[in-house]
Parts: structure tokens; C-alpha cells; sequence
């Protein structure tokens, strides 16, 4: 669930888009969604670290934008039984700005949980080193997996077929690692939409930032 919460931003009160938990809700380049009413057609990008949270804060707004893109993405086809479901999130406080991963491994009633700090760097670093952790992590590359992930950048290069005008390297890494799997697929899940272990991703690449480790 999304909602728009007022904060300051350069000394006027605007709404910013949040998740749950108060936090902005960044995009792919890191960058928060700002209006100046909730149900304004124009929204901008800006940098979180120009927010300022009220001291004495409003009542939220729902997104109903976001209820609706949410409601747009179609289920996954149904995964074989032996599936391994893999959720990857990555982090950064700023774009460029500390950064981390989190990936949330499933088997049966098998969990792993994996967190890493990554430095300073961009927030889609963070979202392909975390899907390279996570398939480095898979021991039976014969079994089907199905990789969730919320971000359109990592679908897009990985998926998609869009250009790579950046981080060529890890890309090209993603990719080699892929061709160990029998049955490879990516599921692209709302982002900041209440899906469990996608919000389970995004906290252990904010607390691994918080831990920087």
C-alpha cells in the first residue's frame, strides 16, 4: 500500500509518496515522488535527502494510483512444485549513496535470508548485486526458479532486451550466472504494494545499510 504524506521540502509543505511505514517510496533512480495535492496530475522526482518529516505529522492520503497499478500486474503463471522463489530488493540512501541488497530465498519449508552492505552507489547497482547474490546463492540450478523482483531497471536489462548504457560489467555477469539454470524466470512484483517477501527484500537491503554490513 502507497500513500502520500505531507513533508517539507526547501521550506514549503508538499505530499510525498510513502510506503507503510512512513518511509518515501523511491524509484529506480532513488528519487521520491512529489506532488503539491494528492490528486495533482503533476508529480516530480526529487532527491529523499532534500525531505524534511513535519514535527507534528498529517493524516495520509491513500495513492489510489498505486492500488491500481498493483491491481494491473497479473498473477504469475503457477510455478511447478519444486520451485525455488527467490525475492531480491536493493537499497541507497541517495543515488549515488550508501547502499545494500537483501534476497529472501524459498524452498519447501527451506528459508535463507542474505543481507550486504555495498558501499556507495546507485540505487540500480544495488538491485542487480542483488540478484546476482541471489543466483549465486542457488545450489540445484536444475530446479525451477522463479526471481521476484520489483524493480522495471532489472526486468529491462535482464528480461526485456533494453540497452545497457550502464553497469555493463554486472549485467554481464547476471547473465553468465543465468545460464547455469534449467528454468530461469523473473516476476515483476509492485513495488511498496504489501507483498510480504518483496517488503522482507527491501528491509534486510535497509538494514544492511543502517548495519553498514
Amino acid at each position: 500500500m502507497a500513500w502520500w504524506e505531507r513533508h517539507r521540502y526547501r521550506g514549503n509543505k508538499v505530499w510525498i509518496r510513502v510506503d507503510d511505514e512512513g518511509r518515501p517510496a523511491l524509484d529506480d533512480r532513488g528519487l521520491a515522488a512529489l506532488r503539491y495535492k494528492p490528486d495533482d496530475e503533476r508529480t516530480y522526482s526529487v532527491k529523499p535527502t532534500e525531505l524534511q518529516q513535519l514535527e507534528e505529522p498529517e493524516a495520509r492520503v491513500p495513492d489510489p494510483e498505486a492500488e491500481a497499478e498493483a491491481a494491473e500486474v497479473p498473477p504469475p503463471a503457477a510455478a511447478p512444485e519444486d520451485t525455488i522463489h527467490i525475492y531480491t530488493d536493493g537499497a541507497s540512501s541517495g543515488n549515488p549513496g550508501p547502499a545494500g541488497l537483501g534476497v529472501v530465498l524459498l524452498w519447501h519449508d527451506r528459508r535463507r535470508e542474505i543481507q550486504r552492505y555495498l558501499g556507495e552507489t546507485t540505487n540500480n547497482v544495488a538491485e542487480l548485486a542483488a540478484v546476482l547474490d541471489a543466483l549465486r546463492a542457488v545450489k540445484r540450478p536444475a530446479l525451477p526458479v522463479r526471481l521476484h523482483t520489483d524493480s522495471t531497471y532489472v526486468i529491462g536489462v535482464l528480461v526485456e532486451g533494453h540497452r545497457v548504457r550502464a553497469n555493463q560489467d554486472l549485467v554481464a555477469a547476471i547473465r553468465q550466472e543465468m545460464e547455469r539454470f534449467a528454468d530461469l524466470q523473473f516476476v515483476k512484483v509492485p513495488a511498496h504494494a504489501g507483498v510480504p517477501e518483496n517488503e522482507r527484500a527491501d528491509a534486510l537491503a535497509r538494514r544492511a545499510i543502517r548495519a553498514r554490513g
